[in-house]
């Protein structure tokens, strides 16, 4: 039934009611991924340094990086303290090393862009006016072959301002304020977008199209 199967990490939850702290995926993505014939595997937070042995044995097709949680080290005061997590910071870059180094398929949403493009040694601005929102996107450099969706959602205070992204890195599209929405390196076969595509409420024909192409659907 399934074509792939692709891991997705979560975001960190610190439930303070019940003294835990939680891995935490909209099941939106199981309806996305499995529509289009992938398997999701969720990813527990696990110690940076069990993962490459982690990643060996779960022999997986692709990575996603989902979103949610500021990086801590752009965390200023007006971040709070409980949408920070070091452990998954430091977690999900010992994953993209260790996709990497396998050479497979890594998909960044949202966070997972930035991730990404700090990785890359790129940079993080701090916006306002991008917390539930929606705007349009322009693409760029679309001799690559992406198709994207002429508007999307918006979710995130931390941005790619086009003179902080990462070396090796392509912009696929941005927004009108020269912001950073998409972003390729088809050597490393690592992709990126700003928006969410299990918040989408509409048609996600698109976001299941570039999916699917990224993952060699």
């Amino acid at each position: 039934m399934f074509k792939k199967r692709i891991g997705i990490t979560q975001r960190i939850i610190k439930h303070t009611c019940h003294n835990e702290v939680m891995d935490c995926l909209d099941i939106n993505w199981a309806k996305i991924l499995i529509a289009i014939d992938i398997l999701p595997v969720p990813l527990p937070l696990l110690p940076s340094d069990v993962v490459v042995s982690a990643w060996k044995t779960l022999d997986l097709d692709g990575l996603i990086l989902s979103g949610g949680n500021t990086l801590v080290e752009y965390a200023d005061e007006n971040d709070a303290i409980d949408n920070l997590s070091s452990e998954r910071d430091n977690y999900e870059r010992a994953l993209v090393q260790a996709a990497l180094s396998t050479g497979t398929p890594i998909m960044g949403v949202c966070r997972g862009l930035q991730l990404l493009n700090v990785y890359y040694k790129g940079h993080l601005t701090k916006i306002k006016g991008h917390v539930g929102t929606r705007h349009p996107i322009i693409p760029e450099n679309v001799s690559f072959g992406f198709n994207f969706r002429k508007e999307v959602n918006s979710f995130h205070e931390y941005a790619i301002k086009r003179e902080n992204l990462g070396k090796q890195l392509i912009s696929l599209a941005y927004d009108a304020e020269d912001n950073i929405e998409a972003i390729y390196n088809p050597e490393d076969k690592v992709f990126g977008i700003m928006w969410h595509p299990e918040r989408e409420k509409n048609s996600l024909q698109f976001d299941c199209e570039l999916i699917k192409r990224h993952f060699d659907l």
